[in-house]
């Protein structure tokens, strides 16, 4: 009992975060700071990290998350772990859905300086939630259920993928800083949910076993 409540605890601490960060961005106190990050980031801008980025952002985008869930899917079915896929599909989908009623009760502005074409408004990050939410489940699956040598490179490179996605939005300017910190404080609530879910579903399986 002790470990849900403290996981309860650490959704609510991250829930108020996310309300205080989201007054702040309303209020446009959050402006200087956002700015600020972008003019410092771009002065790192070359062909190769361009191409780079480009790459690890179009895989956040919605055809590179479709491609990224088939490939994950099949994957699953032949390693016979298809059972597993619904933590990803459903994580996936609820912050997609989340994020978009977000975007539309809060209106936020694309950034002026934003070098690449991108519609739609900017708080949270659409493509920073969905990496959270496609690398983070798969993190939690990986801690799970990989045994061996392989388990701590493997969520190494998808804690980078997710680091990288909200960088690359911000690099490209059409996410201020906020808009990815926002993301990954909802991305982390849902999984640290999910994860709790699992945690049942896993134990019941194992009951049942036995």
């Amino acid at each position: 009992m002790k470990k849900v409540k403290k996981e309860y605890y650490f959704v609510t601490f991250l829930f108020i975060c996310f309300i205080i960060l989201t007054m702040f961005v309303v209020k446009g106190e959050m402006d200087t700071l956002d700015k600020l990050v972008f003019n410092k980031l771009i002065t790192f801008k070359s062909d190769f990290l361009t191409t780079f980025l480009y790459v690890i952002t179009s895989l956040a985008s919605t055809l590179g998350t479709i491609f990224l869930l088939v490939f994950i899917a099949v994957f699953f079915l032949k390693k016979k772990m298809f059972s597993v896929f619904k933590y990803v599909i459903c994580n996936v989908g609820i912050g997609i859905v989340l994020m978009q009623i977000l975007k539309i009760i809060i209106g936020r502005v694309r950034p002026a300086w934003k070098w690449i074409t991108q519609g739609g408004f900017s708080y949270p990050s659409g493509h920073t939630i969905t990496s959270v939410l496609l690398y983070g489940t798969l993190i939690l699956l990986v801690s799970k259920k990989v045994k061996g040598n392989l388990k701590k490179p493997l969520i190494i490179i998808l804690t980078i993928m997710i680091l990288l996605t909200g960088l690359s939005r911000i690099y490209f300017g059409v996410h201020y800083l906020t808009d990815v910190v926002a993301s990954l404080i909802l991305g982390s609530i849902i999984l640290i949910i999910s994860n709790m879910i699992m945690e049942r579903d896993f134990n019941n399986d194992k009951n049942k076993i036995k």
